[in-house]
């Protein structure tokens, strides 16, 4: 991996969303006994630190699904500002 600096975090952005909207699919299942429920806990448990920060700076009045959304758009806008730093450093990444 050539510029690892970037890709790095940037894969682990990606990742954190994608865990976050999958908590958020898989939150507006009807949540039964089961396979279901160990799924939806370890992605809790797998997002908690992602979203515990999001959660600080949002209001109580915001239902859970909305601020998973929030959550999300935080997450984009980190790797949008990731990628505009390395392009302002000149960096080109192909």
């Amino acid at each position: 991996m050539k510029n690892w600096s970037y890709h790095l975090p940037d894969l682990l952005l990606a990742v954190a969303s994608y865990l976050v909207v999958a908590r958020l699919l898989l939150s507006a299942l009807p949540i039964g006994q089961g396979f279901i429920v160990r799924i939806v806990r370890t992605l809790s448990a797998l997002t908690a630190p992602v979203v515990a920060p999001v959660a600080a700076i949002t209001p109580r009045l915001v239902p859970p699904p909305m601020l998973l959304l929030a959550v999300v758009a935080w997450l984009y806008a980190a790797r949008v500002i990731l990628r505009a730093g390395m392009a302002a450093t000149g960096l080109r990444l192909g």
